[in-house]
């Protein structure tokens, strides 16, 4: 078995970990929230904050890593996590499960550019393209398999293994690190970390983050919604200020400049706010009007993953046929052409049409994620590896988030004046009860089966206003989200280069590249 495959089995292990926990950990929370009493914003809190800290440290992470070694910052980044995750395990109340989730993200942030710049290294360049569409298309095994998994493990063992299923992965990957991944080459000046920088823009991002995931619970207008959103907008107004007097700025400024990784940011943020669309939505449409349970709701749109983590497997070689431009290019039509056909139809469509539009979807997903990800490399120099890769991942986390919560509130809006005018036009007045569980359905986990109404005839005409108003407000979602990926198009036609026009910088370092 030859070094380069002890690599790829350390990255594929720890690629693994990360997207299991990532997904299993929602069909641990009923029991949860039996042992230790928790509400539902706690309940949100065991996943948010894993995100949180995962998606505002990935710059930092990254920086870090280039400037330390990024071998180093993985093997810290995994120890992190593999400790968390199995003290998660024996967590004794519900506060101290979201402590040691926030230090799972804590690890999650370290490791993940670190992986990203180690493989980049590691492979060569005539391999970084397969590199990086092995990682995804593993995250995506992990994704599609994280519920079942989660699932199994709550039901037959105890919610704790969802966590400690983490550990022997996490040793295995370390320890195949430790053997066989090579040290990174030792700089000549120790780096001057932009302390400042990284204290301002996380907390920026902390606070936005908590803007996104409470603003629904709190209120638009509550004073801690207005007051965290002020303090957002004034840490990243101060941000560049800071930049300007560091050393060596957290972001340099050229790639702050560079519109090429701008736009292909931006793509980032759009295709996988689809993603989170998809795995929110749809699945949460067969729990509530299809009764399905959460394994069977995931299982639905296992095909999308499927797809997805098939095209994103063989990255590498469809990057090399087709370059990045093309590629990006092709991926954002499937996921336009997607949309709209999922907008169109909807979840309650039949089953070719349906699945064909996920297929497809997940299909544009896996061209495009990936691919940004190394383009991305490419444009902005391979020494910066894991900063790039760590900017790239913070903008899918973090401005994901904050589009699917602004979509959340489109559907809410749009939904809500479906469900009065067709209230209003039937004659239907509805007691507080029955009102409060129709927006629970909407908004909530409630499903429309438990309904509070006294005749099967009254259920079935209320069920159906239900169903069709979820249906017409993810319709509204969908095809704003196919309006953005024609925005990410243009985008990309405008600022990302053909592989024939890239710059003498990254040319270099890539002459021996089957692309090139």
């Amino acid at each position: 078995m030859s070094d380069r495959a002890f690599v790829y089995a350390a990255i594929i292990i720890g690629t693994l970990a990360i997207s299991l926990d990532f997904a299993s950990v929602d069909l641990a929370l009923p029991a949860l929230e039996a042992q230790y009493g928790l509400d539902l914003e706690s309940d949100q809190w065991v996943i948010n904050g894993y995100v949180l800290a995962f998606a505002v440290l990935m710059v930092a992470g990254g920086r870090l890593a280039d400037g330390y070694g990024r071998r180093n910052i993985f093997l810290i980044g995994m120890a992190i996590f593999a400790i968390a995750s199995l003290l998660g395990g024996m967590a004794w109340s519900g506060s101290s499960v979201i402590g040691f989730r926030v230090l799972q993200g804590v690890g999650a942030a370290l490791l993940w550019p670190a992986m990203i710049g180690m493989a980049c290294a590691a492979v060569g360049e005539s391999n970084r393209g397969f590199a990086l569409g092995l990682i995804f298309g593993t995250c995506s095994l992990g994704n599609s398999a994280g519920p079942v998994v989660g699932g199994a493990l709550t039901e037959w063992l105890s919610w704790r293994w969802v966590l400690w299923i983490n550990v022997p992965m996490a040793i295995f990957s370390i320890l195949m690190t430790a053997w066989k991944v090579p040290k990174d080459e030792t700089k000549a000046e120790r780096p001057h970390n932009d302390y400042p920088g990284m204290v301002v823009l996380t907390s920026g991002l902390v606070a936005l983050m908590i803007v996104v995931y409470q603003a629904e619970p709190w209120g638009w207008t509550n004073f801690k919604t207005l007051g965290l959103s002020a303090l957002a907008i004034v840490l990243f107004w101060l941000f560049p200020v800071v930049e300007r007097r560091a050393r060596e700025p957290l972001i340099p400024s050229d790639i702050i400049r560079n519109h090429e990784v701008l736009a292909l940011c931006f793509c980032a943020v759009v295709i996988c706010q689809l993603f989170f669309i998809v795995l929110l939505y749809f699945t949460q449409y067969a729990m509530k009007f299809l009764g399905d349970d959460p394994m069977w709701a995931g299982a639905r749109v296992v095909q999308f993953m499927l797809s997805y983590g098939v095209v994103s497997y063989f990255g590498g070689v469809l990057y090399g046929f087709f370059g990045a431009r093309r590629l990006i290019l092709g991926g954002l039509a499937c996921a336009a052409v997607a949309s709209a056909l999922l907008a169109i139809f909807g979840p309650g469509a039949g089953w070719m049409a349906f699945n064909g539009s996920l297929v497809l979807l997940g299909i544009g997903v896996g061209a495009v994620i990936p691919t940004v990800s190394t383009r991305a490399i490419e444009a902005a120099g391979l020494e910066r590896a894991s900063l790039v890769s760590g900017i790239v991942f913070m903008c899918q986390l973090a401005g994901a988030a904050l589009m699917l919560a602004v979509s959340t509130a489109v559907f809410s809006a749009v939904s809500a004046r479906d469900v009065q005018s067709s209230l209003a036009r039937d004659g239907i007045v509805l007691n507080p009860d029955q009102r409060q569980a129709v927006e629970e359905i909407i908004a909530g986990a409630r499903s429309v089966h438990a309904l509070p109404l006294r005749t099967v005839a009254e259920v079935d005409d209320l069920a159906g206003i239900v169903d069709r108003a979820y249906q017409a407000g993810l319709s509204v979602v969908l095809w704003l989200s196919a309006a953005l990926v024609l925005v990410s198009t243009a985008l990309v036609l405008r600022f990302v280069r053909p592989a024939e026009a890239s710059p003498p910088s990254v040319a270099a370092h890539a002459a021996e590249s089957p692309h090139r």
